[in-house]
């Protein structure tokens, strides 16, 4: 690895720590200019009928703005940050317990995410996490499918 390497493995890592912080603290008007105008948010694990994934900040953030505020994470178990030899892509597992809010119910979660940075912006996250969980907490699918995520286009 060349020095060059280290340093954009190093912009990567600062990148997903201000991503995280700011998506923690609800600040998405902020998080939403880490991203590239051409990004990605993709959940390949998505149930049928909702969409997999959301392109462009304005998509991305309707989507984080529908979808935040629903769950509380109360405390991390674990979390893995693992830089891949590209330099501009890294992976996070990630392991919580929290609540849903609107009823109380348990929501403990894991979750891993591959993050790509294409000239300083987050280019593409994809995120594997267990939707069965979530619609369990949420109070069943028609209560998840209300809140979370937005149905799949006709066609796609």
């Amino acid at each position: 690895m060349s020095s060059n390497d280290d340093g954009r493995r190093a912009e990567t890592l600062k990148l997903l720590g201000d991503y995280q912080t700011l998506l923690g603290q609800g600040r998405l008007d902020e998080w939403i200019d880490l991203w590239a105008d051409d990004g990605v948010l993709e959940f390949p694990y998505a149930p049928a009928g909702r969409r997999r994934a959301y392109q462009g900040k304005a998509d991305i953030l309707a989507y984080m703005k529908h979808a935040t505020g629903r769950v509380a994470a109360d405390s991390v178990e674990q979390m893995r940050i693992h830089p891949m030899l590209d330099p501009g892509m890294a992976v996070v597992e990630l392991s919580f317990k929290g609540r849903a809010l609107a009823n109380d119910a348990p929501y403990n979660q894991s979750l891993v995410f591959f993050f790509e940075i294409r000239d300083g912006k987050m280019h593409r996250h994809r995120e594997y996490w267990n939707p069965l969980v979530t619609i369990d907490a949420i109070g069943g699918r028609d209560e998840w499918a209300a809140g979370f995520g937005f149905p799949e286009e006709p066609g796609a």
